[in-house]
């Protein structure tokens, strides 16, 4: 014979925007939007030295980076 489950809750479906919704019972409200992202897309990116094979961080902007270990000079 078999046993009926106990049916769950259906959860109401969300519309419009998520600001204020509680995350998980006891959990942080989301923050308040402000609107666009401010800074800088991109912050950086690695790169391999092309004399030793070392990686290296090289913040946005950048064209040349001197290799960290070796001292070679490398382009981006």
């Amino acid at each position: 014979m078999a046993t009926a489950k106990p049916k769950g809750k259906k959860g109401k479906k969300v519309s419009g925007s998520l600001e204020g919704v509680n995350i998980s019972k006891g959990g942080k409200k989301a923050p308040a939007s402000k609107g666009e992202v401010t800074g800088h897309a991109s912050s950086g990116a690695w790169y391999v030295c092309w004399a030793c094979g070392a990686l290296n961080y090289v913040p946005y902007g950048y064209d040349y980076f001197i290799c960290w270990r070796d001292g070679a000079l490398n382009r981006v």
